[in-house]
């Protein structure tokens, strides 16, 4: 018996096959009168003859009886197979001699506990304790065991040493590989910790490739680079160890956005939209509006992703809206809207993020008659009444994005589910609470082209009238082919649903054009909610990529074959 079994890094069984059998020289030709096995003390003789197709009655065969020895030898439980003859009975006894491996008595594992445990691991080698070690099945599940590291994204994982010693210990060195460092190439805004705190894994970690790509597509959502190459150098072979190296070109973070159509109760609209999402480097996103038209808005965010370098994120908005439109029934319409709002972020697990926003808004309603509403005569200009509201809400949402891209996604998806809580404690006038589901899915379509799809759900539970929080429909970001007045229910916009569906056509780097249909209505009561109630849109875009942003004309038309042109910044959804 050897007194070690070494096996290398990767253990192939085909190493040994040459090695642990010897051939059979001088065979003599004569009939088998009777085979045998010598040298077994715990693998049953019917267990080994079983893998012998040699038959008493056969003549001798070089080819056959060396194909027997290897069928003994691939069992794994035999560390060297021969064979001898003798004469018996007036032909020849084939005696195959097997050298059994040792009594597998302990397994010990070192190097692992940064991947599996123990426990994971014994599992995956499936080998009894006080048996004959089965060399053929240690060999197949260890295989299985670097497959699944290497699965896993464990790249640089490898067998260090594995043997068995005569007293039957196995031992199983594992070499798991290590991030030596990460280096940042080519940022000159961005500082190097807004970069390496979107990275899932730092110096001193286990390389794994799955962290690694999560931290290319974190950075890849930020917007902030238009080149991202990421590149493992070995540092030390021995020790297993590797830097990753980020290597980078940035983009422009500022963006002047602009966007505008044309209604026939509203006459031209437009906005003027000025952002920096990377302020001074730091990761921070600040925007200015302003929109014109109907109605008009001056408002301002900010956000903060990471508080004082910790997981929470901030951000606050303030603005100022006036809206002024003319009823069908000759009643001006003014609405003057102020407010802001606060949240707070956190991350949870499997990519989920958190967040609390509390909003305080205060709006002033005036009706004036500009000729006769209703019967009632007033001079122009005359107040008819006006009403005061106040909001005081909470809102918690629940968001998940494991788009590809931020701007041309192609898979992954994107969801977003909240509630908003109005009222009662919080105080104001306003008591309701809304539930807001917004789920999108994008699918790879035919060569580089995409699906995009998007459901929107929104219920309300009112105790008093929503006064302008009502849900919108129609326009260029929900229901195309439509204005958003089409959708305005008797009652009170109180329910919603929308479906919307685009397959985009890449044309080049600058142009891509859109296939869309959309379907969604409004509803005052939960029981009115029907499928056959949607009303239907449908159309053709184009999206153009500029300096400014992505520019979006959509020409939808509705289920009179309507026509509508919109024209707006950025996808759809």
């Amino acid at each position: 018996m050897r007194k070690n079994l070494f096996f290398g890094s990767i253990i192939l069984l085909a190493l040994l096959l040459f090695s642990g059998v010897t051939a059979a020289q001088n065979i003599p030709i004569d009939e088998v009168t009777k085979i045998t096995v010598e040298g077994n003390e715990y693998v049953s003789d019917f267990e080994i003859l079983n893998s012998v197709a040699t038959e008493v009655g056969d003549q001798t065969d070089q080819e056959s009886l060396r194909a027997d020895m290897q069928s003994i030898f691939e069992m794994g439980y035999f560390s060297d197979v021969n064979i001898v003859f003798e004469n018996y009975q007036g032909g020849l006894n084939v005696i195959f001699e097997v050298v059994e491996n040792p009594i597998l008595k302990e397994i010990e594992i070192t190097g692992n506990e940064p991947i599996y445990s123990r426990d994971k691991i014994l599992e995956i080698l499936d080998l009894n304790l006080n048996t004959v070690l089965n060399v053929k099945k240690m060999n197949e599940n260890l295989k299985s065991l670097q497959e699944k590291m290497q699965d896993d994204g464990y790249i640089l994982a490898r067998f260090k040493d594995v043997n068995v010693s005569d007293q039957g210990v196995l031992t199983i060195d594992i070499s798991p590989g290590y991030l030596n460092s990460v280096e940042i190439s080519g940022n000159t805004k961005t500082d190097d910790d807004v970069i390496l705190r979107e990275m899932p894994i730092t110096a001193g970690e286990v390389v794994n490739i799955k962290k690694i790509q999560k931290g290319f597509q974190n950075l890849s959502r930020l917007g902030y680079f238009v080149n991202l190459n990421p590149t493992l150098e070995r540092v030390n072979p021995e020790e297993n160890t590797a830097n990753l190296v980020i290597n980078l070109e940035e983009g422009k973070t500022g963006n002047l956005k602009f966007g505008g159509g044309y209604s026939s109760n509203d006459g031209w609209i437009g906005f003027v939209d000025v952002s920096e999402k990377n302020l001074f480097g730091n990761g921070q996103n600040i925007g200015v509006k302003w929109q014109f038209g109907d109605t008009t808005t001056y408002s301002l965010n900010f956000y903060e992703p990471y508080l004082w370098d910790s997981e929470f994120s901030f951000g606050f908005s303030v603005y100022d809206r006036e809206t002024d439109r003319t009823t069908s029934d000759d009643l001006d319409y003014l609405k003057k809207s102020r407010g802001g709002s606060i949240s707070l972020g956190h991350p949870l697990p499997n990519d989920w993020r958190t967040s609390l926003r509390y909003k305080i808004e205060d709006t002033e309603e005036i009706w004036n008659e500009t000729a006769t509403a209703n019967g009632v005569s007033a001079v122009e200009g005359e107040t008819i009444f006006g009403s005061d509201n106040e909001l005081r809400s909470m809102t918690l949402s629940f968001n998940r994005d494991t788009s590809n891209n931020r701007f041309h996604p192609t898979s992954g998806s994107i969801n977003n589910l909240s509630v908003e809580y109005a009222g009662d404690f919080l105080g104001g006038d306003m008591d309701f609470t809304k539930y807001n589901l917004d789920t999108r899915r994008y699918y790879p379509g035919f060569k580089n082209h995409a699906w995009a799809l998007r459901m929107k759900l929104g219920l309300s539970d009112r105790k008093t009238p929503l006064a302008g929080e009502e849900y919108d429909l129609g326009g260029s970001d929900s229901l195309r082919g439509y204005e958003r007045s089409d959708f305005d229910d008797e009652e009170a916009n109180n329910h919603l649903l929308l479906f919307n569906v685009e397959y985009r056509i890449p044309f080049n780097d600058s142009f891509t054009g859109v296939i869309f249909t959309d379907a969604g209505n409004v509803w005052a009561d939960t029981d009115s909610i029907a499928l056959d109630d949607l009303s239907i849109g449908y159309g053709l875009g184009m999206r153009m990529n500029t300096p400014v942003g992505q520019l979006r004309l959509d020409y939808g038309w509705n289920e009179d074959s309507d026509g509508q042109l919109h024209f707006s910044i950025g996808n759809t959804f």
